[in-house]
């Protein structure tokens, strides 16, 4: 059981560290990124943008955690379980950046505390379901996690299900960002062309 929850500590602090990073990342840089676009910046030029601090940040997040879990934690395969913990910090910076057009500054912190510690503290905790229930299976951090822990106790690798369920997670993520980026960007900008292009008078 030390192990075990030695394992799942450094997948919490970094889902909630990364869903942060992607709160901020869009939230302060709307109203910037709307007078961009409208200066004839293309939307997907800025997203791509948004999304490379996001990414770097959340793997930062996940390096300093990860170097704080080694002082007490020895994972059996410390690559895979590396990786899996990337894929938690960029699954959770995504879903932070959604968080950013509905729960505002203060909310949106919240929430971004709240979620990783549902899903990946309790939901998904071998210590507390032995085996993942069927709410576990739906959120987010289930195919994470089973790859984490796989790579954090054994040797062999067999959670190639979940693997994939993880970057079927992050894709279906990523799309929705994009999609929400660009409604919440392009039609402000475009608003604000037609004012200043209609006819006068």
């Amino acid at each position: 059981m030390p192990d075990v929850h030695a394992a799942t500590m450094a997948p919490i602090a970094i889902a909630s560290l990364a869903a942060l990073v992607g709160l901020f990342a869009v939230l302060d840089a709307r109203d910037g990124d709307r007078r961009a676009a409208l200066a004839g910046l293309r939307p997907g030029a800025l997203l791509a943008a948004r999304l490379g601090v996001l990414a770097l940040a959340a793997l930062l997040a996940t390096a300093v955690s990860l170097a704080t879990t080694a002082s007490f934690f020895n994972a059996t395969r410390w690559p895979t379980y590396a990786a899996a913990n990337a894929l938690i910090a960029l699954t959770y910076g995504l879903i932070g950046a959604l968080l950013a057009p509905i729960f505002d500054h203060v909310g949106g912190v919240f929430m971004a505390f709240l979620l990783p510690f549902l899903d990946i503290g309790i939901v998904q905790s071998p210590m507390l379901h032995p085996e993942p229930a069927t709410l576990a299976n739906l959120l987010p951090g289930y195919g994470s996690s089973r790859v984490l822990l796989d790579a954090a106790l054994t040797r062999g690798f067999d959670e190639l299900t979940p693997l994939l369920i993880a970057i079927g997670w992050l894709v279906a993520l990523l799309i929705i960002v994009a999609v929400a980026y660009r409604r919440t960007t392009v039609p402000a900008a475009t608003g604000a062309i037609d004012v200043v292009t209609a006819p006068q008078g």
